[in-house]
């Protein structure tokens, strides 16, 4: 098991609130709004971790992606990249 795997199930043991914290204490990590693929719309809305959120509706042009320079990534074990096009770690790795 990886620690992407080991992640998902602590957060499945948690509350709605426990995970709504700890997702809140990641948040101030997140490069999201530094990357070339995020645009005005995900800005007005305010979203960020979209490895762990998954897609955004804003319809964003596919520019370079920053995913495997954030800090979150090893932090929660993630591997893949383009999140805010292509959808969450989980839902890419079909968990």
């Amino acid at each position: 098991m990886d620690k992407f795997e080991e992640m998902m199930q602590k957060m499945q043991k948690m509350s709605a609130a426990e995970r709504k914290a700890m997702l809140d204490s990641v948040k101030p990590k997140c490069t999201c709004p530094e990357c070339p693929t995020y645009n005005d719309c995900m800005k007005g809305k305010e979203e960020l971790l979209f490895c762990a959120t998954g897609k955004t509706g804003c319809s964003p042009a596919k520019k370079a992606c920053i995913c495997p320079t954030c800090p979150v990534t090893p932090m929660m074990g993630l591997k893949n990249m383009h999140y805010c096009i292509r959808g969450s770690e989980q839902e890419l790795r079909k968990m």
